[in-house]
């Protein structure tokens, strides 16, 4: 690490604290633009998004890893996110699972609902915000962005967030946050064992630009499709939950054989791009059906083409690095 280790540097720090959040929730259409913007809201999602992203970040770079520590380590967040703090894992009556509220329910646990909402949170809630984030400040992408003091408040303010479990009492299990801490224990010590695993990978031929983005959309579409398109297809869900525990098997091995981790920014880009399309489409139609839905969609359009003019001029300042270093 280049930088010094009691330094903080605020300008990537406060800019993942809110790009996560902002993927995680408002991109996804989990909290709308009226809902976001509260200032309560978007103070408490910043704090649990914002600081579960920059620990992380901050984590693997203090051990010297890459891209799969921080996917297994976002997957652990979305375990603290949805099974400690809101228990969305356990709850029938959780608002956003319409049908999953009885498909996959076993044991007291919603088994579709929790293997999806992992991996949604590992993705789109921790890796494309680091991805992006430091796509923005890359000249101190190989840096630490918190000193030590920083770091260890980042962590205290991050486990803070377990405060927030008792807002949400509607069903929740001690057996269920022991399995959700055993878990995420288990995701820790995978991301520490295997953070070397991520310089192994070698490649002849790069991919090129516009593959890496339709396969992100295919695998962000797959993901979709297992939480919501195959279980209203009545599709026996043992099958769906064996499904989404295939996708990240399957999207990690396409991407270490295509040397992930010496792509450029523009390749990064577009594998960004392409998770983060699916969402962009479904923000436009989520306002447009604004009168069918529970929740007030309104703005959704707006911040979905606010979004897309900030990934184009990322996208430009990506390809005139590339040019340079070539």
């Amino acid at each position: 690490m280049k930088n010094n280790k009691n330094r903080t540097h605020w300008l990537p720090v406060l800019t993942l604290l809110i790009l996560a959040p902002v993927i995680g929730e408002l991109l996804s259409g989990s909290s709308p633009p009226a809902e976001y913007f509260q200032p309560m809201t978007f103070i408490l999602l910043t704090m649990l998004y914002g600081t579960g992203a920059l620990v992380i970040r901050e984590t693997v770079q203090r051990w010297g890893g890459g891209w799969l520590s921080i996917l297994l380590l976002g997957f652990a967040y979305g375990i603290f996110e949805e099974g400690i703090v809101v228990h969305s894992f356990f709850d029938p009556t959780w608002g956003d699972l319409g049908i999953l509220a009885t498909y996959g329910r076993w044991l007291g646990v919603n088994w579709i609902w929790t293997a999806a909402l992992t991996l949604f949170h590992g993705v789109m809630s921790i890796s494309v915000p680091i991805a992006l984030t430091e796509m923005i400040f890359t000249k101190m992408k190989g840096d630490a962005w918190l000193g030590r003091r920083g770091y260890t408040l980042a962590i205290m303010l991050f486990f803070l967030n377990t405060v927030l479990a008792p807002w949400f009492v509607n069903q929740y299990s001690i057996l269920g946050y022991a399995a959700s801490a055993a878990a995420m224990i288990v995701l820790f010590f995978a991301a520490h064992k295997l953070r070397a695993y991520n310089h192994l990978e070698k490649c002849s031929q790069y991919p090129r630009s516009g593959s890496i983005l339709i396969a992100g959309f295919v695998m962000m579409f797959a993901l979709i499709a297992g939480l919501w398109i195959l279980p209203a297809l009545s599709i026996p869900w043992q099958a769906t939950f064996v499904y989404l525990c295939a996708l990240p098997w399957l999207a990690i091995r396409w991407l270490r054989q295509r040397g992930v981790n010496n792509w450029g920014d523009d390749r990064v880009w577009s594998l960004c791009f392409g998770l983060l399309l699916p969402w962009l489409i479904l923000s436009v139609i989520s306002e447009l059906d604004n009168a069918n839905r529970p929740d007030d969609t309104s703005g959704m359009i707006i911040t979905a083409l606010i979004f897309c003019i900030f990934l184009i001029v990322l996208q430009f300042i990506a390809r005139k690095k590339t040019k340079k270093k070539e």
